[in-house]
């Protein structure tokens, strides 16, 4: 699997040129200049053109009239005007067809978290019909221009605008590490998680700019704790950068997480970028872009992590055009992973049909064993240990979903996961679809390897083992054609797949009694939220969290590092099934485990 094959995709926007790209408002002066966004994956080329326009909300008589679900009922307001639309209730080029069908000549979304920036929308249904420009802002720059709104007019440019000096950087043109999520089992000692922090800049602007400067700046955060600065470098490249042209790729010196004696330390790693050059910037929220890596208990992915659902971050779903059988893989390798389990598989899916009933979904682990040691995965190598399988049910309402998907040994079909027989090991993990329909899976675009691969290439140290995903869409009986594997056309981000990494089975002497730390948890049985009452005899750094179900299988993991004598804690379970689950809580000390009954 020397070099892949490309394959036009449903949800892939069009391959983007250098020209620029804006979202910038005119008036009111308060508000005057370039936001940050993201454009659709969907809709007009932003780079074809220029479209200005004064602001306004949609309306659709509903009870969230702003969030564009339904077609407007104030579409005498909206012709020739740029529409305002909420994220939220449906899909976004739903959202966006709606708008343009009311006269609107672009519609910009405005995203509903806090803190959460901006995602590159997704077609769905509905995008492929979408032809004005459709871009996203963050909540907090919507809320700045929907109070304006209540004062007068906001105008707004959207698309190839050119200023004179106008440096960017994007998620693309960034050097991201090896891996978006990884156990703290898997680093143990220096060089075993190498991440080399590097840039280049797109000169968007018309005048060339010289001597490019490129810094990054780490900080990381412990769980439940507050961030420390852990890294801060700059270099840079004396070379001018043509208009619409980027610059070469500036690396700087490498970055290792610290290394206790057994662990590295879990957490988020935020890494921040900035470019700048000699020339005085007329735009400058686009010099900046940060991205995350994250040391966890047991996680396992490619993707980035999601702090608010534990779960590798999506950002966009993806299918082969025209829909039909699909399977996507990513290479994992393990260090130090002897009598550990692949004990669970988390995956986003989502339908093109009105909703998920009666849909099949299939994973897989497979064994690769490098028999030539060319890091190339061959057919002749690979062999399936491990399959989970699911269909959601007849009662299934909604059009996405995020599944943990339990393992099963493939020769046995028990629940036992698949059991890792010694270190430095390799396993691919395989997400498919086999049907006729539009089933897309999850992908994560912020955070994408296409500079990392580059520089793998460059020093010859590439392997198949680098790339965030491979496609599939031919098989050999059941195992993939990995020889035939692809990936799509300027997509260099990662599949949100992860794996549940469990360890082996802890030794009585490290549970511990009521002398050390006493247990509550409360109400049991419980609906919907679980608290956790601890009381500490004896001081420690940190308190785990963990919940298994009665076969084991983890469900949630959590670590306060900021601990004081008496700790509350409280688990939203009302999505899991009705059941016996248990919590286990690890200290410094040692751990002890509670049952507890969901029922709904």
């Amino acid at each position: 699997m020397k070099t892949f094959t490309s394959l036009i995709v449903i949800l892939s926007f069009v391959a983007v040129s250098l020209s620029a790209q804006t979202v910038y408002v005119n008036s009111p002066v308060d508000l005057q200049g370039a936001y940050s966004f993201d454009a659709a994956g969907f809709g007009a080329d932003l780079t074809t053109d220029i479209w200005t326009a004064d602001a306004v909300f949609v309306d659709d008589g509903s009870a969230n009239p702003n969030q564009g679900c339904n077609a407007a009922i104030n579409g005498a307001e909206l012709d020739g005007k740029i529409a305002l639309i909420d994220r939220g209730s449906c899909e976004f080029g739903l959202k966006c067809l709606n708008a343009e069908q009311a006269g609107a000549i672009a519609a910009i979304v405005f995203n509903n978290a806090p803190g959460a920036g901006t995602i590159v929308m997704g077609a769905g249904v509905n995008g492929g019909a979408v032809t004005i420009p459709c871009a996203m802002l963050s909540y907090e720059d919507g809320q700045a221009i929907r109070a304006a709104l209540a004062n007068g007019a906001v105008n707004i440019s959207i698309g190839a605008l050119v200023f004179a000096n106008d440096l960017r950087i994007d998620q693309p043109d960034i050097i991201n590490a090896p891996m978006g999520i990884i156990p703290a089992s898997q680093i143990k000692q220096a060089g075993d998680f190498v991440f080399t922090p590097g840039a280049r800049a797109l000169n968007a602007g018309a005048n060339a700019l010289p001597n490019l400067d490129v810094n990054a700046v780490i900080e990381y955060t412990p769980f439940g704790g507050s961030a420390t600065e852990v890294y801060n470098e700059s270099g840079g490249s004396d070379l001018a950068i043509e208009s619409d042209s980027t610059s070469e790729v500036v690396t700087l010196p490498p970055f290792e997480p610290s290394i206790g004696a057994t662990e590295a330390d879990q957490g988020v790693y935020t890494v921040t970028y900035t470019v700048s050059s000699d020339s005085s910037e007329e735009v400058t929220n686009d010099n900046v872009i940060s991205s995350t890596f994250t040391i966890t208990d047991n996680l396992m992915s490619k993707a980035s992590y999601n702090q608010s659902t534990g779960d590798p971050r999506t950002t966009i779903y993806y299918t082969i055009s025209g829909g039909g059988d699909i399977e996507f893989i990513s290479p994992m390798h393990f260090p130090y992973a002897k009598d550990y389990t692949i004990d669970t598989i988390v995956v986003a899916v989502l339908t093109g049909l009105p909703n998920l009933a009666n849909i099949p979904v299939e994973a897989y682990v497979y064994e690769w064993n490098d028999m030539n040691q060319d890091s190339s995965i061959n057919n002749d190598e690979v062999s399936i240990v491990g399959i989970s399988t699911y269909t959601f049910p007849e009662d299934a309402t909604g059009t996405s979903a995020v599944l943990r998907l339990p393992v099963l040994d493939f020769f046995t079909f028990e629940e036992t996961g698949v059991v890792i027989p010694e270190d430095d090991k390799d396993y691919i993990i395989g997400v498919r679809y086999q049907g006729a329909d539009l089933f897309y899976f999850g992908f994560d675009l912020s955070y994408d390897y296409g500079l990392y691969l580059d520089l793998q290439a460059a020093t010859g140290a590439l392997t198949d083992r680098d790339y965030g995903y491979l496609g599939i869409n031919a098989w050999n009986d059941l195992v993939p054609d990995f020889e035939a594997a692809f990936q799509f056309t300027g997509v260099t981000g990662a599949v949100s797949t992860g794996i549940i990494l469990t360890s082996p089975e802890v030794n009585t002497k490290d549970v511990v009694g009521p002398d050390v730390f006493e247990l509550q948890l409360f109400p049991n049985p419980v609906a919907e939220q679980l608290q956790v009452n601890l009381q500490l005899k004896e001081q420690t750094s940190f308190v785990e969290y963990r919940i298994t179900d009665n076969a084991g299988r983890v469900i949630y993991t959590a670590r306060d590092n900021d601990v004081l004598e008496t700790e509350q804690a409280t688990f939203n379970v009302g999505q899991l099934p009705a059941g016996q689950y248990n919590l286990t809580v690890r200290t410094e000390q040692g751990l002890r485990t509670n049952p507890f009954v969901v029922s709904h």
